[in-house]
């Protein structure tokens, strides 16, 4: 009988086995490049949203401090737009002061002379509450000046809605004089002396009226 030859299947075997040990070795090296081609992906996105973040915040604060700035900028303009006005509020005053002076003047020579106790100036105050704001206080200021008995007339002080004029007049004034300034403003009446004169402002009769209905 002939032997029986095994050393050709085992041989066979063999190779089998290391070509699919080379197979799965060059899987998992494909799949391991993979894996690594994904984490660099993700951390090039990761980098990404961080650098994105970081721009959104110093655009953010751009805005904000150019907001700031432009707020700024604004409120120191109105601030001297309004010492602009109450300048020319001021000297559109003494303007018209110094034309009734002038005007006097001329009539005098002109032999149009007033009795001595109808040019007898003396200082007279008028304190105002509740004036809401430079533009009324200015208004109210102008049309003390306007009044016949009146020679001059500046601002000593507005704060905290209340305004107080310092004026020279020929003759008093009272308290219902000024409702002719403004017919929609209600008046209260507080103090009525030779020297002074002393009132508050209501809101508007449109605004009382709109109240009630």
């Amino acid at each position: 009988m002939t032997p029986i030859d095994s050393s050709r299947p085992q041989s066979t075997d063999c190779d089998d086995l290391a070509q699919q040990v080379r197979y799965l070795q060059e899987r998992l090296a494909f799949y391991e490049g993979f894996d690594q081609l994904i984490q660099e992906n993700v951390a090039q996105a990761r980098e990404l949203f961080r650098l994105a973040s970081q721009e959104r915040e110093a655009a953010a604060t751009t805005a904000s401090q150019a907001r700031r700035e432009a707020d700024h900028r604004e409120a120191h303009l109105r601030s001297e737009l309004e010492a602009v006005s109450a300048d020319l509020g001021t000297l559109s005053v003494a303007l018209d002061a110094l034309t009734r002076r002038v005007s006097k003047a001329l009539g005098e020579r002109n032999g149009h002379v007033e009795s001595a106790a109808a040019l007898t100036e003396h200082p007279f105050a008028v304190i105002v509450h509740g004036v809401s704001s430079a533009r009324t206080a200015l208004s109210l200021q102008r049309f003390v000046a306007s009044l016949p008995q009146v020679a001059t007339v500046s601002a000593r002080e507005f704060a905290g809605g209340v305004l107080r004029l310092d004026a020279q007049v020929q003759d008093r004034l009272q308290v219902d004089e000024f409702r002719r300034w403004q017919s929609d403003r209600l008046i209260q009446p507080l103090t009525e002396l030779p020297d002074v004169v002393e009132f508050a402002l209501q809101p508007p009769l449109s605004a009382v009226n709109a109240e009630v209905y």
